[in-house]
């Protein structure tokens, strides 16, 4: 069972968190740290309801599905390939094979 839930972990995802820093003249500099690189599963997920999916401004959704994990929080910045995304929730789950399921969405 092990060797299944791995063949379908076949993209590479940054995870990155907000960090506060300061430039050289002691302003707020927005940086992120790397909490973690993972490979994950990666599926389209549907707008919620019709009107929230025919608008326009609706952004793209993703649901992620990697292997179990307790560094990844909501708000953490998710960087695919080119797209970076904002995680809106991390579930993990136990049932056969423990793994945690984020759910993210595209920045414009």
């Amino acid at each position: 069972m092990e060797q299944e839930f791995s063949g379908i972990l076949r993209e590479r995802i940054s995870i990155e968190r907000q960090t506060a820093g300061r430039d050289a003249l002691g302003s707020a500099e927005l940086q992120y740290t790397t909490v973690g690189v993972f490979w994950a599963a990666a599926e389209a997920l549907h707008g919620g309801t019709a009107s929230e999916a025919e608008s326009r401004s609706a952004m793209p959704r993703w649901r992620f599905i990697l292997r179990e994990t307790y560094a990844i929080k909501p708000g953490d910045r998710l960087v695919w390939g080119d797209r970076i995304m904002t995680i809106a929730s991390v579930i993990p789950e136990h049932r056969l094979i423990p793994k945690t399921i984020l759910q993210a969405e595209e920045k414009r």
